[in-house]
């Protein structure tokens, strides 16, 4: 599982720059970047919650 994850914060972290590249900086309005400003928050996101399920298996494997 933790392979997946590892893949899983990869993938997360390529389309979080690719989202930062196409996005217009001479116009940084919402109206023109809604879709890379949802984008980045959203493998934001993701990004977090693997990183707190990792912390968590960790804490449940040595509890036992």
């Amino acid at each position: 599982m933790k392979k997946f994850r590892t893949t899983l914060v990869i993938f997360a972290v390529m389309i979080l720059v690719a989202h930062l590249y196409f996005i217009d900086f001479s116009d940084l309005s919402w109206s023109g970047n809604a879709g890379g400003y949802l984008g980045i928050v959203a493998m934001l996101f993701v990004i977090l919650s693997v990183i707190f399920s990792n912390r968590y298996d960790k804490q449940q494997q040595t509890k036992q």
